[in-house]
């Protein structure tokens, strides 16, 4: 089962962005049960093929002073009811300037009831349950809002009723098309390397993209030795949605990125930052999907790191296997960006998911 990714921005707890509905309001002391979490968008990435996808929830007893919990508890046992809301979705696109989809009915199941023991603040977990196969399309963004919808033995709470969970899918990164690269162009890097087209490995910029992974961007090894950050700017041609990123490193496994960033742009100034990438491995391929989806014209990959470079290389040359002029770059960083970024849905060959 591969790891799912939830992030959650919370208003009433983490007080960071905040898509939140109407603000809750002091009670006046009557206790209720209500949402944590109401008003609040809670992102959830997952891959299509897992089958369930599950996310839980809980609701509370709402505190004699908000938003302290009340520590005394329900009093008696209190049985609660939750539905999906699909209805509320125009309601939250509207009020947020969105353009949120409804998650197919047939796509989830949501358990209906829970309970609050007697002496108990919190309910048992609540479950979502998502069926995604054959029931959703991958990389679209479908909005589902859970609320109270009744309880017995206790009031609910006038606003802080909804949540909403927001799921984007996917596959498996390593099975994504990439981009058709013909109307790029590398417009500027941080250096490259023309000596290394004495040994047929280019070396320069324009190496990154050129679909051919006997050749490789390199940095500067022969003159200046520059250390991390290295950066490299494209022109992608056209505006592009960007779902992730793949990369290809020396096939050596030495002097290749190790940590790197993703910015896009509109107009190749102005940047947005569009994912950190951390544990690149040290040789082959790299693929992995922004943490969500961006578009743009202009593309910068930033290395901020590299994996260590060959010790061999370094301190004993003529014992190396490697290429014969190893050691006259021992603090070279060389990168193959080969075939990496790919996009949403049809990318044949190219750098962005």
């Amino acid at each position: 089962m591969k790891q799912n990714i939830l992030q959650t921005i919370s208003g009433c707890l983490l007080g960071t962005l905040l898509l939140a509905l109407p603000a809750c309001n002091d009670n006046d002391g009557t206790h209720t049960v209500y949402i944590p979490n109401a008003g609040t968008l809670v992102k959830v990435n997952y891959y299509i093929e897992d089958e369930p996808h599950v996310e839980t929830f809980t609701v509370k007893v709402t505190p004699n002073s908000y938003p302290n919990q009340n520590p005394e508890g329900a009093s008696t046992d209190v049985t609660v009811h939750v539905a999906a809301t699909p209805d509320k979705v125009a309601e939250y696109n509207a009020a947020k300037g969105t353009d949120y989809a409804v998650l197919p009915e047939n796509a989830y199941t949501v358990s209906a009831t829970t309970m609050i023991k007697a002496g108990s603040i919190e309910s048992d977990p609540i479950t979502i349950a998502l069926h995604a196969k054959g029931n959703v399309e991958q990389f679209v963004e479908y909005l589902l809002p859970i609320s109270i919808v009744s309880a017995e033995g206790m009031a609910t709470d006038e606003c802080c009723q909804t949540m909403y969970f927001l799921y984007r899918g996917s596959i498996d990164a390593s099975s994504m098309e990439l981009l058709d690269r013909s109307t790029w162009t590398v417009l500027n890097a941080s250096s490259e390397e023309p000596r290394e087209g004495d040994w047929g490995h280019s070396g320069l910029k324009e190496a990154c993209i050129d679909g051919d992974l006997n050749t490789f961007w390199g940095t500067d090894w022969s003159t200046s030795h520059p250390q991390p950050p290295h950066w490299i700017i494209l022109d992608l041609g056209t505006q592009t949605n960007i779902q992730g990123i793949a990369i290809r490193a020396r096939e050596e496994g030495y002097d290749g990125p190790k940590t790197m960033t993703l910015e896009v742009s509109d107009n190749g100034e102005e940047w947005k930052n569009a994912g950190e990438f951390k544990d690149i491995p040290a040789k082959g391929e790299f693929r992995s999907f922004l943490p969500e989806a961006v578009t743009g014209s202009f593309v910068k990959v930033t290395i901020t790191s590299n994996s260590p470079g060959c010790s061999l290389c370094r301190h004993h040359p003529a014992s190396c296997g490697h290429d014969p002029h190893a050691s006259e770059r021992p603090d070279a960083l060389f990168q193959r960006c080969g075939s990496a970024l790919s996009h949403e849905h049809a990318l044949p060959d190219g750098m962005l998911l």
